[in-house]
Formats: structure tokens, sequence, C-alpha cells
């Protein structure tokens, strides 16, 4: 960091040592304004580097309207990289190294229509991903379990025209907060092993299209050094706007940089890149769905059979997508679970559908839902919909109790009640 900063180094290394943590959540526009989430939480402060983020203390496991999905929390630097890639994502998009969500439901919400793949290698990680697709309501996402040689092995070479790489980095822009064990020699096998994730990567872009490569560390070496390895690919470098808080990268002028003392965030690098080189778009023939008309309730719902079970999505995908070792997790939006209908489904309901089937808004009883407690209310027996505020968190059912008045069976995934 001397090296990188020189005289600057001291502003830096203070920073490091007694700058207080900045918090923040990104609006999640799939499901509120970002002028109406602002009128529910109050003033805050907006991020400089994302419009739909500000700086924020609350509590979110305690908070209804988070477990709603109106939010995200998502450190304020690294909403930075997404928003400057959100004026080139196009509909057939990949985040490869997805978990826990962030990037990937920060560019669901800039898409209009068309499909994300949100991807993790570890399979440890896919719990927290597949809750945070479903929370925030991303009803065009795929979920794999897969690399970029197996996303190659399924034939999808030249197939997506955005592409993310947040890269699995040495961490050093988290220290401030994180334990992260650290040396030159972490640092040269990140770099090593992000030069092999790249080398199949950059092959599943088709031409013409944009990728976002991105870390939380600082060395040159897994940053500005890898862009380079990048541009001798067929890519070239976009100019994405250099806004107070960011700098130009380290003889990358179009990378961006962001550090602690510059900004109330932590470590950032991120930088845009156009494929100029390579194959055209992907257009092989579409695997086949079956149609399916589902119901719940008295509401009709278009659904589709795959070879995953029954789910709500509509997209297609090359016929040679289930190759070995290309793991699909889930497609869309799964309508049903072990015969009740599922959690992700009650966040990706309309108002207009969730209001036919039947809505049981909780109001101040919302926290008691999401501790999974049974709730005293008189409605008609049968499905409902869990709201707070008229926005959904789940499902319940109403039935009789034992005095032969009404509750609400609470139907909120065990795994998520606080």
């Amino acid at each position: 960091m001397r090296a990188l900063l020189g005289a600057r180094y001291t502003e830096f290394a203070d920073a490091v040592q007694n700058k207080p943590r900045h918090k923040a959540l990104r609006v999640n526009t799939l499901k509120i304004s970002v002028e109406d989430l602002v009128g529910l939480k109050g003033e805050m402060r907006q991020n400089a580097l994302c419009e739909q983020s500000f700086y924020y203390n609350g509590k979110p496991s305690l908070d209804p309207y988070y477990h709603a999905g109106l939010y995200y929390m998502q450190e304020p630097s690294a909403a930075a990289a997404v928003a400057a890639l959100s004026p080139y994502i196009g509909e057939r998009v990949l985040d490869l190294c997805a978990a826990p969500g962030g990037k990937s439901t920060q560019a669901a919400a800039f898409m209009r229509g068309g499909v994300i793949f949100c991807n993790d290698v570890e399979y440890k990680r896919i719990s927290a991903l597949c809750e945070n697709v479903s929370r925030l309501g991303a009803t065009n996402a795929v979920i794999t379990c897969s690399s970029a040689q197996g996303y190659r092995a399924a034939g999808f070479d030249g197939y997506f025209d955005t592409l993310i790489v947040d890269a699995p980095c040495s961490g050093g822009g988290m220290m401030r907060y994180e334990t992260v064990p650290y040396s030159e020699d972490i640092v040269r096998g990140c770099a090593a092993r992000q030069k092999k994730i790249l080398d199949n990567a950059v092959e599943l872009l088709c031409r013409g299209g944009y990728m976002l490569y991105s870390t939380c560390t600082f060395s040159r070496e897994e940053n500005e050094d890898n862009v380079n390895y990048i541009l001798q690919k067929g890519f070239e470098t976009v100019d994405i706007p250099l806004v107070s808080g960011t700098e130009r990268g380290v003889g990358v002028a179009d990378a961006r940089r962001i550090y602690p003392h510059n900004f109330d965030g932590e470590g950032h690098f991120y930088c845009v890149l156009k494929k100029i080189g390579g194959k055209t778009r992907n257009e092989l023939p579409a695997q086949k769905f079956k149609s399916k008309l589902y119901r719940l309730g008295d509401v009709h719902l278009d659904a589709k059979i795959t070879e995953r079970g029954l789910e709500s999505i509509e997209f297609v995908l090359p016929k040679t997508q289930f190759a070995r070792g290309f793991n699909i997790i889930s497609a869309g939006v799964r309508v049903e679970i072990n015969g009740e209908p599922s959690y992700a489904l009650s966040h990706a309901l309309t108002r207009e559908q969730a209001e036919k089937v039947g809505v049981a808004e909780l109001g101040e009883l919302a926290e008691r839902y999401i501790r999974g407690e049974q709730i005293d209310m008189d409605l008609p027996r049968g499905l409902r919909v869990a709201t707070v505020g008229g926005y959904a968190l789940g499902f319940a059912r109403s039935a009789a109790s034992g005095d032969g008045s009404s509750a609400l069976k609470n139907l909120y995934p065990k795994s998520l009640r606080i």
C-alpha cells in the first residue's frame, strides 16, 4: 500500500485503523421505488456511488420490510460496481461468482425481462444465494452450482451478453471488519486462480457483450494486472463515470478504485470491459417446456414443467444445458414444495395476484409472523398471502382454532424465522 499510495499512505492507514464502519441498504426496485422506501424508513443519506443505496444502521433481521424483500444490506462500496455496469446490462446475464447474491439481485433490478444466471462453485454458499434471490423477487433467475468450465461444457460459449465476475480474492478491502489471512503468497495464489477463471469465463460472452470484473481487494496483481490479462483476449475497457469517492486504476485509466480514506465504505475495485472479438451471440435451439395451468386457491397461474419440477419461469435454455457437471439448483420460481405453495412464490406474486388469492395484512403483527408464531385473526378459511404494508412476507393458512374462532397457521419457512 505504501508503494501504491505514496504520500497518501498515512491517510489510508489512519482510515483503516480508526474510521468507523459504514453500513448501507440497497433499495430493491423490483418491489418498491426509492422514494417509497425512503418514505417508510425515514430520511437517510444517499450513497454517492449508487442511487439505490443509502447509509443505514438498523437491524434488518428484526425488520418485516427487510423480510418482505424491500431492501438488501450491501456494503456501500460494493454497490458501486453494478451501478456502473447498469447501462450495459442485456437480456442474458451470468453472475459467475454470485453468492450471497448482492450483485445478482442488483443486476436483476436493472433488467427488463431476459434471464440472469446466478452461479457459485461452492455448494455450501448456494442456500444464502437462493434465499436472497427468492426474498427479493428476482423471478427471472436460474441458480446453478458449477464453474466457468462447467458452463462451457454445457454449451454456453457465446451465449451471454453480460458477464459479472466478482472474483474470489485476498480480501484486503475487508480487513477493517473481517479477520482476513493475508500474505504475498495468498495474493499471488488468488491472482493465479482468477486468471484460470477468466480463461474460461471470457469464452461465455458473445462478441459485443460487456463484462464487469471486480474484487474487494487492493493488490495490482488481482486488479489491474488481471484487467490487462483480459484485454489480451479481445476486449477493450469502457470509460465509466469517475464519481467522487472513486479514483482511476493504477495504469488502467478506465478502472475504478475505492479506498476507505476517500469514501465512507470499504475497499473495492471494478472495471467494465467490452468484448470486441470472439463468437457472435449463441442461438442454439431451445430446450422445450411443457405448459401447465397451476391453481392457487381461486387463482390460476401459467406454470411450466421442467426437469426440476413445477416452476413458473418462461424463458428457454440451450438443449445442452444438462451436461454432466452443470448443476441447476432452481430455475425461476418454484410454485410448490411438498404440496404447499413455496415461499419464493409469495414474493413473486404481483399485488393483484396476491389479492385474488386472499391477503392477511398483518401490520404491527408482522414481527410475530417472522418469528413463526400463530396469529389470531378472523378471516375466511383457506390460503392467504401474509403482508406488511401490502408487501408479501410469505403464506399463511386461515383455519379454525380450538374455541371455534379462526387463526393463521404460519407457513413462513423455519430456516428464515428470527
